[in-house]
C-alpha cells in the first residue's frame, strides 16, 4: 500500500487534522470522548505527516535561499580585469600591457 512508504497513514493524519478543525470551531469538541480517542490513535501518523511536510517546506527554501546566493555571487563577486594596451618597452612587448584588477565592491 502506498500508505507504507510514506512512514504514516495518510487517513489517520488527516483525521487528527479533522478533530483539530473540529476543536478550533467549538472547544467543547475536545470534551467528546470519541474525539479524544481519535486523537490519541491518530497523533503518532500525524506528526509523522507534519514532520514530513515542514521538512519539505524547508528544503524547498534552503534551495531558494541557495540559488539567490549563487546568483548574487555571480553578479557581485567578480572582479573587474582591465588589460591595458602595451607601450614601446621591450618587457610590455614580450609579457603584453599592464593587468588592472579592480574589486567589485569598489565603485
Amino acid at each position: 500500500m502506498a500508505t507504507e512508504s510514506l512512514g504514516y497513514n495518510i487517513w489517520y493524519a488527516l483525521s487528527y487534522e479533522l478533530t483539530n478543525l473540529l476543536i478550533d470551531y467549538d472547544t467543547r469538541w475536545n470534551l467528546n470522548p470519541w474525539v479524544l480517542k481519535v486523537r490519541n490513535y491518530c497523533k503518532p501518523d500525524w506528526v509523522e505527516w507534519k514532520t514530513q511536510s515542514t521538512m519539505k517546506s524547508v528544503d524547498l527554501q534552503a534551495e531558494t535561499i541557495k540559488a539567490a546566493w549563487q546568483k548574487q555571487d555571480q553578479i557581485q563577486n567578480k572582479p573587474i580585469i582591465i588589460e591595458h594596451l602595451p607601450d614601446q618597452s621591450k618587457a610590455q612587448a614580450l609579457l603584453g600591457g599592464e593587468l588592472e584588477i579592480k574589486s567589485p565592491y569598489h565603485n
